[in-house]
C-alpha cells in the first residue's frame, strides 16, 4: 500500500500494481496532477498510460507555431538555433522591451545609430545587419530584397516548406546570421568592441563550413569561401 492525498475525493490509499518506479514517483506529486486537471479516475488509469501521455497532460497542448520549420531540424549550432528561437518568439531583450519594463536605456540602435532598436529594425532593417544578410543571401544565390524581421520570418516560413539541401543550408545561414548580429549588438553595448560587417560575414561563412553536414558540404564547397574578396 502507498499513501496519497487526493484532493477531490480524500482517498488516502491507492494500490499500485505493476507500476514502474518513475510512474510511482510522478503519482506521488499528486498536487501537481490535481492542478493540471487530473481526476481520480485519471490517476487510477496511470498504469495504462505512457510517460509521453503523462508529460503532455502536465505540459498542456499548444498550437504549433508557423515558423517551426525554420527552427526545427536546424543543423546549426545549438546556441544559434536558441537565439533564432528567441527572436522568432520576440523574446530577445531588445532596448524597446527593456524600456517597456521601466529600464531607462538609450533606444538608439548601436549598430547603425539611425533608428531605435526594435527586433523589426535589428533583423534586418538596420544598415549594418542588412549588409550582412543581403551579402549572405546573394552568396547562396537567392536574389531578393531584404526586409524587416516580420517579413523575413514569413518568407522563411514559405521557403522552408520544401525539403531540399538548399533549404537546409538557408536555415543554418539564417540562424548563424541572427546569432552573430545579436552577438555584435551585445559586444558594442557591454564591451564597447566593434567589428565591421565584412568581418562578420567572413566569420559566419567560416563557421558554416566547420558546422556543415554531409548534405550541405557539397553546396558550401561550390560557393565562394569569401564572397567579398
Amino acid at each position: 500500500m502507498h499513501s496519497y492525498y487526493i484532493k477531490d475525493r480524500h482517498i488516502w490509499e491507492i494500490q499500485l500494481k505493476q507500476t514502474s518506479w518513475i510512474v510511482s514517483k510522478i503519482i506521488k506529486a499528486n498536487e501537481t496532477f490535481m492542478k493540471a486537471g487530473f481526476s481520480y479516475d485519471d490517476i487510477m488509469k496511470m498504469n495504462n498510460c505512457s510517460i509521453k501521455d503523462i508529460y503532455h497532460r502536465l505540459r498542456g497542448r499548444f498550437d504549433k507555431v508557423s515558423w517551426r520549420r525554420v527552427v526545427c531540424h536546424n543543423t546549426g549550432c545549438p546556441r544559434w538555433t536558441f537565439v533564432l528561437t528567441m527572436a522568432s518568439h520576440g523574446k530577445l531583450y531588445t532596448r524597446d522591451r527593456l524600456q517597456s519594463w521601466g529600464v531607462q536605456v538609450d533606444q538608439e540602435c548601436v549598430l547603425c545609430k539611425q533608428a531605435n532598436e526594435i527586433i523589426q529594425h535589428l533583423f534586418f532593417e538596420c544598415s549594418y545587419a542588412n549588409a550582412i544578410w543581403s551579402t549572405l543571401l546573394a552568396w547562396q544565390g537567392i536574389k531578393r530584397s531584404v526586409n524587416g524581421w516580420d517579413e523575413e520570418l514569413r518568407w522563411a516560413e514559405k521557403w522552408t516548406k520544401r525539403k531540399t539541401t538548399t533549404v537546409e543550408l538557408y536555415k543554418m545561414v539564417l540562424a548563424t546570421t541572427v546569432y552573430y548580429v545579436w552577438q555584435e549588438r551585445n559586444a558594442r553595448t557591454f564591451q564597447a568592441k566593434t567589428k565591421g560587417w565584412e568581418l562578420i560575414c567572413k566569420k559566419i561563412i567560416q563557421e558554416l563550413h566547420c558546422r556543415s553536414s554531409r548534405h550541405t558540404e557539397k553546396i558550401l564547397h561550390s560557393l565562394d569561401w569569401y564572397p567579398l574578396q
